[in-house]
């Protein structure tokens, strides 16, 4: 039964080390650095304010390099645009404006 369960375990083990290493793709030469640079320009872009532009940037590293390293980034940073643009966004950020003067 102890053989049986190890041998289980083990196969469950390097089954999720498989998928897991095999999840995103490694991009090279000048797909990296127009993954970066994408990316890149949508922080920017976000850390100004600037949500349109950021949402565009983010969307285009999505778009052309899906299942990637950049992707899973620019997801993130998508999700914070659109927190940006919601309601309890929009909210967050008139409570700080209200605070500031405060502090």
């Amino acid at each position: 039964m102890y053989k049986k369960m190890c041998r289980i375990l083990l196969f469950l083990f390097f089954l999720s080390f498989v998928v897991g290493c095999a999840g995103l793709r490694e991009l090279k030469g000048s797909e990296k650095l127009e993954a970066k640079d994408w990316l890149h320009s949508g922080d920017l872009a976000y850390r100004i304010g600037d949500y349109d532009n950021a949402q565009y940037f983010y969307e285009l590293v999505i778009r052309k390099y899906p299942d990637t390293y950049y992707a899973k980034k620019a997801k993130s940073g998508l999700n914070k645009v659109n927190l940006k643009r919601s309601m309890i966004g929009r909210a967050a950020e008139k409570a700080k404006e209200f605070v500031d003067p405060i502090l």
